[in-house]
């Protein structure tokens, strides 16, 4: 080994080394976390989360779309979160639900824009003051927040249209966000045995949100009434009507044009009632047609008669088949055989062989040759 290649292996010796060192040197093993997009029930359970945080600590969780009776069990340990619009409950779901909630039951719902409109469930609780109230936000912390949660650290809020409550109701409330004067964004009052949690907006307790820990703290203590003792439902979202319920109330126009369209074109297409014009004579002619055709040409190029004579060999040739002895008869003889045979007159068949003279005497030949025909 020479001096130089002993030189250019040093080299890039001490250039890896450097490279590797300065590779340790500079590492920093660090954790990252990367949010994925949601996927199965999570994507469309806007409640998944806090679904999922409530069965981690033992309780009865369940998540439904319809407030039907044979899917929605209610008990007066129950506990129902009706997260849809409450706009959407018909009139005798909002009666079950508001005996339910006198009997004992806890319902959590958000007033939206049923503050200002007459709904069955609200008509049917009987808590909300239909005088509008503004807008507002209210910042949620928790209890040690000065001491664990930084200010820079996001936090959880609610925001959303206050609303006010009737006399009874207000006086009944035992926690709340917000006051009777400008308006509440949330509040907890009591209906008969059990007890109704208006909230301006559910953001806090859906998806992400819950990750934080005063968004946490916040469910944990809005579902105290029932907790632990009955079902939580959460209600994501209401089934609509049927498909063809749907069409009948909103897309009767789109049917209705629809169906003019559809008549329009069955018009067009149909048959006319009746031809607007004579029909056009058939380019053929029947089978008797033709053959009174071939019978005149053939009269008229010789009087008659090659029919004439094809009509008597044709007799001639099926009584020599029928009565072998006549194939040795001629002239009278054949003729009183014929008669013997047929009961007419022997002068009309002599007459019927003969080659005919007119028009007459050829159509009386053949009336007098097909009878002969005809006879056994």
């Amino acid at each position: 080994m020479n001096r130089r290649t002993l030189t250019v292996g040093l080299v890039l010796l001490g250039v890896a080394l450097v490279l590797v060192i300065g590779f340790f040197a500079t590492f920093e093993r660090k954790d990252v976390t990367e949010s994925q997009p949601s996927h199965g029930e999570a994507r469309y359970n806007r409640f998944f989360a806090l679904q999922q945080m409530l069965l981690r600590q033992n309780l009865s969780v369940k998540s439904l779309t319809s407030l039907a009776p044979s899917h929605l069990r209610l008990t007066t340990d129950d506990t129902l979160l009706l997260g849809d619009d409450a706009s959407r409950v018909d009139v005798d779901n909002a009666k079950r639900l508001a005996a339910w909630v006198r009997d004992g039951g806890h319902l959590l719902l958000s007033p939206g824009a049923a503050v200002s409109l007459h709904t069955p469930l609200f008509d049917a609780l009987g808590l909300l003051d239909p005088h509008p109230a503004e807008f507002g936000c209210s910042t949620l912390v928790t209890q040690a927040h000065s001491a664990r949660v930084k200010d820079d650290e996001p936090g959880a809020g609610v925001c959303g249209l206050r609303f006010r409550l009737v006399g009874a109701a207000d006086a009944a409330v035992d926690a709340s966000i917000g006051d009777a004067k400008q308006g509440y964004l949330f509040a907890r009052t009591r209906l008969g045995k059990g007890t109704v949690s208006l909230l301006a907006d559910f953001s806090p307790l859906v998806r992400n949100q819950l990750k934080l820990p005063a968004a946490q703290q916040f469910a944990w203590r809005l579902l105290q009434p029932n907790r632990g003792r009955g079902t939580i439902y959460l209600i994501y979202a209401l089934d609509g009507p049927s498909f063809l319920k749907f069409l009948g109330l909103t897309a009767w126009p789109a049917l209705l044009a629809l169906a003019v369209l559809l008549a329009a074109w069955m018009a067009m297409r149909s048959a006319r009632l009746g031809p607007l014009m004579p029909a056009p004579t058939l380019h053929r002619r029947a089978l008797l047609e033709h053959v009174q055709a071939a019978g005149e040409f053939f009269y008229r190029r010789d009087g008659g008669r090659s029919l004439h004579r094809l009509a008597s060999d044709t007799v001639l040739a099926r009584l020599r088949r029928r009565d072998p002895a006549c194939a040795m008869l001629n002239g009278d003889a054949l003729y009183a055989r014929l008669a013997e045979r047929s009961a007419l007159d022997p002068a009309h068949i002599a007459q019927a062989f003969q080659s005919p003279a007119n028009a007459h005497a050829f159509r009386t030949s053949i009336i007098t040759l097909a009878r002969l025909r005809s006879r056994p």
